[in-house]
């Protein structure tokens, strides 16, 4: 009865399967306590009234556009006041013919859903509670609603409703995206009750301008005990038991998204059914997927006011004694304030926007920079200054910069102190670049280098007495993490702007040590660098499974032989890159696997230097040689063993040998990895030619 429709943009179907899989009695409670709600609403038994419903909004964001500004949450929670209280102008639209007399059965509720001012620990609050957890907002599920995940818990379910907006929604099992879902409330509250919606559909402003904002108004029907009215296809039975329970709703076959006026699926008549005739589909309800919505149905709504006082979690949220602890009625004072930056993590000469976010109600900001003197360190861009609600600064000289704002509504005022908000990375270094890691006791200790570890647990750390070229490297201490894991190490900016594109190349060399911790195992290793300083990053190498390893072994393994560790040489940091602003980071995807190092890290032009960390050329014996992709579309992958360190060339030719692209590479001892660029090329065969000393590999590829 509540199987998945096809192609839905709303999600609740299908968890709402879930929890009947999950739960042999929970099919029997959702059906009775659904037909108890139509029979009570039915029978004029006595509603709820004046309806006020404290709501908090958590924003799971990765501090970026998910960071969504409070105005379009305020429009957004305007639109669902709205719709709920059939003060919506199109309500003009709903058909009043004879086939279709839907607009003497539409209804509204009496109700306001207001922003918390009271937390539930009994601090003032907006109502929005802000989250930055990127592993959480995109392809979001459950475990965004969680503090231990790093996510945002639910507020008391009898005292707050709760919304949880993100970036996306996990589709898995659906077809197309997915807006929203909600759980009812019959049953009483689960762990996550409440709604789900991703930020494109919250609001009609910002991210949601695309959005008529009712995926919300929709989300929050199934949230206070509503079906999809297209629920159990066309029926003939009771349809205060069956269908979507609600008799003047005329049965729909399936989901339709058209918004024909003479659509009518189901030629059936229900028993009880409350127009006693085939009347047309009802395109115009907020329980269909229809883009023309614009009503609930006099049933609809009194399933939802008398859901209000027969389930004990409603009630007790709606009690006007709630309303005073949760504070919804109280003036606007400013008692906090709070501001937020999208970047903080910049390179010499960038401009940061702040937001603020203080509340309740500021009519006056001040914003305070330290360290450093305004006009030499930093400056007010963009036509504003210290007392500008939103100001864009730029910063100037490296180093850790503590932000301060007082937000005033002219009677009170607070302060908030961030330090250490805005770190400008400095300048580390010119070509040829080299990285040994020797200089470090730990990596908190440089800003040359920083870490990313979401999952909180173990990260890239300096590790002493193990490295290729000296006697420190980097390591992830993958082993005995369990499930999956991501990890990134970034570096600061390196200066390519001394390249000249139309003549030169650049080479990114590393070295990398690893196993498997089962031959099952499967982690990837990934490259991405950076124009802007971190901006915008764009993956140029992937190294993954066996490739990255075949060798297993299940205790925590730690290399010892220069056969341990594989080069890989990236030739394919194009002329766009060259900028004094580039960076570079690896990401390593673990997985209950293996640890991971890494060490001699190069950038460098043209020819390798016999001065690089850890390249000694001598001659040499070639031993396997890999290409892949092959075809190959904007990258090819060449994977080769030598014996000994040793000067490596490329050659591309044609296939009459005509040298189109030529690279020198210092190949190092045990495996090596070369990733040249291909979308240069015109589709057709090429040949690939390596030279090491006195040896020589050809093979053929593809480029599409």
């Amino acid at each position: 009865s509540f199987a998945q429709k096809q192609g839905e943009w709303c999600g609740s179907d299908r968890i709402i399967q879930e929890e009947i899989t999950n739960s042999a009695k929970y099919k029997k409670t959702l059906h009775e306590s659904l037909m108890h709600a139509a029979r009570k609403a039915n029978a004029g038994e006595q509603k709820a009234a004046a309806i006020v419903v404290p709501t908090v909004v958590h924003i799971i964001h990765d501090n970026g556009i998910g960071n969504i500004s409070d105005a379009q949450i305020f429009d957004a929670l305007d639109v669902l006041n709205t719709d709920y209280n059939r003060l919506n102008e199109d309500t003009l639209d709903t058909r009043s013919t004879p086939d279709a007399p839907f607009n003497a059965i539409a209804g509204g509720l009496d109700i306001a859903f207001k922003l918390a001012k009271i937390d539930p620990w009994g601090n003032c609050t907006n109502g929005i509670v802000r989250v930055n957890a990127s592993h959480l907002t995109y392809n979001a599920g459950e475990d965004c609603k969680n503090d231990a995940n790093g996510g945002s818990s639910p507020w008391p379910f009898s005292q707050y409703f709760n919304i949880w907006v993100v970036n996306n929604i996990d589709s898995e099992g659906s077809t197309g995206i997915i807006a929203g879902y909600a759980y009812y409330p019959y049953g009483g509250p689960n762990s996550g009750y409440g709604i789900l919606i991703d930020d494109d559909y919250f609001g009609t402003i910002e991210t949601a301008s695309s959005s008529d904002g009712r995926v919300l108004t929709h989300e929050m029907g199934h949230a206070l005990g509503l079906p999809h009215i297209f629920s159990q296809g066309c029926q003939t039975g009771d349809c205060f038991v069956e269908g979507d329970y609600s008799c003047d709703t005329p049965p729909q076959l399936e989901p339709s998204w058209g918004c024909s006026p003479t659509w009518n699926s189901c030629d059936q008549i229900p028993v009880n059914d409350a127009f006693g005739f085939d009347a047309m589909d009802q395109i115009e309800n907020y329980m269909s997927y229809n883009s023309c919505q614009n009503m609930f149905s006099a049933d609809q709504v009194n399933i939802m006011e008398n859901n209000f006082i027969d389930i004990a979690f409603l009630a007790s949220m709606i009690d006007p004694a709630n309303s005073v602890a949760t504070g919804v009625n109280n003036s606007d004072q400013v008692c906090a304030a709070e501001f937020e930056s999208y970047n903080r993590v910049i390179c010499s000469g960038a401009e940061v926007d702040f937001h603020d976010f203080s509340f309740n109600g500021p009519t006056s900001w001040t914003w305070t920079v330290a360290p450093g003197m305004e006009g030499v360190d930093y400056y007010f861009v963009n036509g504003t200054n210290a007392s500008t609600q939103n100001p864009s600064i730029q910063f100037m000289t490296s180093g850790y910069y503590e932000i301060t704002l007082l937000a005033s509504d002219g009677v009170t005022s607070d302060t908030e102190v961030k330090p250490d908000f805005i770190q400008v990375l400095p300048q580390d270094g010119s070509l040829p670049f080299l990285e040994g890691f020797e200089s470090y006791t730990n990596l908190a200790s440089t800003q040359n280098w920083s870490v990313n570890n979401p999952e909180n647990n173990a990260a890239f750390e300096i590790l002493d007495g193990v490295g290729h070229s000296g006697s420190k490297c980097v390591k992830l201490q993958n082993f005995g993490q369990s499930g999956e894991n991501t990890d990134e190490l970034i570096s600061a900016p390196v200066d390519l702007s001394v390249v000249d594109p139309a003549t030169e190349t650049v080479t990114l060399s590393f070295r990398y040590a690893y196993h498997k911790r089962y031959l099952t195992t499967d982690e990837w290793l990934k490259v991405f660098i950076t124009k802007d300083c971190g901006y915008t990053w764009t993956q140029r190498k992937t190294i993954y499974g066996d490739v990255l390893s075949p060798l297993s072994q299940n205790t925590s393994w730690t290399p010892s032989l220069e056969s341990d560790w594989t080069t890989v040489h990236m030739t394919n940091v194009t002329a766009s890159y060259m900028t004094e602003n580039f960076r570079y980071k690896f990401v390593f995807e673990g997985n209950s696997g293996n640890n991971f190092f890494l060490d001699d890290i190069n950038i460098y032009k043209g020819s390798p230097s016999d001065e690089l960390v850890g390249l000694d050329p001598m001659h040499t014996t070639l031993g396997e040689m890999t290409l892949y992709p092959n075809p190959a579309s904007d990258e090819l992958n060449i994977r080769f063993s030598v014996e000994n360190g040793s000067n490596a060339s490329v050659f591309v030719t044609d296939m009459s040998g005509k040298k189109i692209n030529a690279y020198r590479i210092n190949a190092n001892a045990g495996y090596n990895f070369v990733v040249i660029g291909t979308n240069g090329l015109t589709p057709g065969t090429y040949l690939l030619q390596l030279e090491i000393g006195n040896t020589k590999r050809v093979e053929r590829f593809i480029v599409k």
